[in-house]
């Protein structure tokens, strides 16, 4: 293909010719259908399962409102997924939204939406380190209590803690440096456990439930910005995206699979990752909500859930439940950052690739083909989690789900606009519901995203968060500014 086809080609709106000739350019990758539903799955449910789940019945006023509002939040990201599953299938490049978004808008909407989507990874990648740094200090004698070098916000940062979280860090970079096949694996295999031991914990939970543990229906016991049970649900509901958004990490490594992999199928599991994951989180919470007293149990601190099920089992099963429970947490939260690493690296690499950021940021390995400035830059935001402390997790929480949304809400209004324009549009896969299902899409990411705004309600995403959001925005603008007036100049 000349340089003039391959312009051609850029300008046209998806169908069956851009879908074959971009199949054909592809490298040989080493991802399947199962690889990328535990990607994703092992994304979203690595991220809170055991570290969050009992300050979520806190956050939303008991076990009842937060199991109703993770499983509403669930359903209200269905249509979301159909939405992205319908853009992975027309446009199998690495990017997701920056590509949509660009197609649809041009380069200008292209940036805003990979930009904060950009944010939404980059936060997930310290809020990470910090919780993977607190457990292991905590089992780990050697990296507690050391030398304490300054405080935060009250919190004592010991330099032990700062080493073990840099080197994990230096880890996480080094297996995504070399490829996807390894870090593809060991996603898998994290994923696995997760399910086993997400499996044992909620029989062994359920085994000592009692119904009257999750009396009081409702209660704020937080000093949240709510005192109804909908005020309770509907806190919990905006807190969920950050928790369920790694599905979006299946769309930003579409490029690591072969080309005799079938769209459509790589897009089912998408759907099924969300649907799986949101339903494996509404069941931790109700079942270990009602093993004892919520109230004490949700203000915890984690892990959390394996002292509920040593205090429930006497004896050594009750201490073999903790260390099960020890295992599954790590390797949650490894899952979550090691697929966010995957897809930020990847996000930034497209970026730089396409212009929106400094070219160098574009460079790909020439060995493993893997992106180097961007699996830099994700390192050190990962790094940087050990030198905050845990008193950034709320901020950070609050932070990425409302860049999420944002993300969401451009990817679905891309896909809008693509089926208007575009008469001969073609995909492998759509979403149910057709235009219905994009139309709600959208209202649903706009409804979230303009709630998180709006000071003292229970959605508020609080004064940290929003300072932060808005100082990202600004940056945002130089570096629109910048780009524009690079285009006007060529």
């Amino acid at each position: 293909m000349n340089e003039q086809e391959e312009k051609k080609l850029k300008k046209k709106f998806p169908n069956i010719k851009t879908i074959l000739k971009r199949r054909q350019r592809r490298k040989r990758g080493d991802m399947g259908y199962f690889d990328f539903f535990m990607l994703g799955f092992g994304s979203m449910v690595g991220v809170g399962w055991a570290v969050s789940s009992n300050s979520w019945i806190a956050d939303a006023g008991g076990p009842i409102p937060a199991f109703i509002g993770f499983l509403v939040a669930t359903l209200l990201l269905v249509p979301i997924g159909l939405c992205h599953g319908e853009l992975l299938a027309t446009l199998p490049m690495g990017g997701g939204v920056m590509v949509y978004t660009e197609k649809a808008f041009g380069k200008r909407m292209s940036f805003i939406s990979s930009w904060f989507l950009a944010l939404a990874y980059l936060t997930i990648l310290p809020w990470e380190a910090i919780y993977v740094n607190e457990i292991l200090t905590g089992v780990i004698p050697i990296f507690s209590g050391g030398r304490v070098l300054y405080h935060i916000g009250g919190y004592p940062i010991e330099l032990s803690s700062i080493v073990l979280g840099v080197a994990l860090a230096l880890i996480l970079f080094f297996i995504n440096y070399k490829g996807s096949k390894f870090a593809a694996k060991l996603q898998s295999i994290l994923s696995f456990v997760i399910i086993i031991v997400g499996v044992i914990v909620i029989a062994a939970s359920f085994a000592k439930s009692d119904v009257n543990n999750l009396y009081p229906i409702y209660e704020n016991i937080n000093s949240n910005n709510h005192n109804s049970l909908f005020g309770g649900i509907v806190a919990m509901i905006v807190i969920v995206p950050f928790f369920m958004a790694g599905f979006d990490t299946i769309p930003q490594s579409i490029e690591e699979t072969s080309p005799d992999k079938k769209f459509k199928y790589i897009a089912t599991s998408l759907v099924l990752s969300i649907i799986a994951a949101g339903i494996f989180y509404a069941l931790v919470i109700i079942s270990t909500g009602s093993v004892s007293s919520w109230r004490e149990y949700s203000l915890s601190s984690p892990p959390a859930m394996g002292k509920l099920l040593e205090s429930a089992y006497s004896g050594s099963f009750g201490k073999a439940l903790n260390y099960l429970v020890l295992i599954g947490t790590v390797s949650g939260l490894f899952s979550t950052w090691n697929g966010m690493f995957m897809a930020s690296a990847r996000l930034i690499q497209s970026m730089g690739a396409s212009g929106l950021i400094p070219e160098f940021f574009g460079a790909k390995h020439a060995e493993y083909n893997t992106p180097v400035a961007g699996s830099i830059l994700c390192f050190i935001f990962a790094a940087v989690g050990p030198f905050v402390g845990p008193n950034f997790i709320n901020p950070l929480t609050s932070l990425g789900s409302v860049a999420f949304v944002i993300g969401w809400f451009l990817t679905c209004l891309s896909l809008l606009f693509i089926l208007n324009a575009d008469k001969d549009y073609y995909t492998s896969y759509k979403a149910k519901g057709g235009k219905f299902t994009v139309y709600l899409a959208i209202f649903i990411s706009a409804a979230i995203v303009i709630m998180t705004f709006i000071p003292k309600a229970p959605s508020f995403m609080g004064y940290p968060a929003l300072i932060i959001f808005f100082i990202w925005l600004g940056l945002g603008l130089v570096f629109d500014h910048i780009n524009t007036k690079k285009s006007l100049e060529n």
